[in-house]
């Protein structure tokens, strides 16, 4: 009488475990740069919603929001000589005056160890967060990845009174 004694897995069968261990870390993967993309939009919304208020507050200080130089120009947020919203408008940080709106003035996520490269209003890319005065009213432009709210993907604007 023969008796075969099986102490191993055969070749199918550890590619086959291979495979499916593929497959559930591939759908990590997927699910985990999704919440990571949705986790970046919510900071930007979040973001966005800060520095309105900053802004808000400085027009009841000051009657009037900070001034861009040259006028009317659109500058990048959260980078070079914009990093902090104080009583002088936006600075460097490097001698703030009183009272400071805005003391770290955010960057988008994805921007963070780049050069600037401010929003326009058409992006179709990650850029910073950038500001234009408009008369009475000011204009905040960002980008989302994906969808938030009632806010579809791609670039949009914000004012004293709505995010578009």
């Amino acid at each position: 009488m023969l008796i075969n004694k099986k102490y191993g897995f055969t070749l199918i069968e550890l590619l086959v475990v291979i495979a499916i261990f593929a497959l559930i870390a591939n759908v990590t993967m997927i699910s985990l740069n999704k919440a990571k993309k949705d986790a970046r939009d919510a900071k930007r919304v979040d973001n966005i919603s800060q520095i309105r208020s900053a802004l808000h507050l400085y027009s009841v200080d000051k009657l009037a929001y900070p001034a861009t130089v040259p006028i009317d120009a659109t500058i990048a947020l959260g980078t070079g000589s914009n990093l902090v919203l104080d009583s002088n408008g936006w600075s460097d940080g490097t001698s703030p005056t009183s009272p400071i709106f805005m003391y770290s003035v955010p960057r988008d996520p994805k921007m963070i160890n780049v050069a600037a490269n401010p929003c326009q209003g058409a992006d179709t890319n990650p850029c910073d967060y950038s500001y234009t005065q408009n008369g009475n009213d000011f204009i905040l432009y960002f980008y989302l990845e994906g969808a938030v709210s009632n806010l579809a993907a791609g670039a949009h604007y914000a004012s004293k009174d709505e995010v578009h």
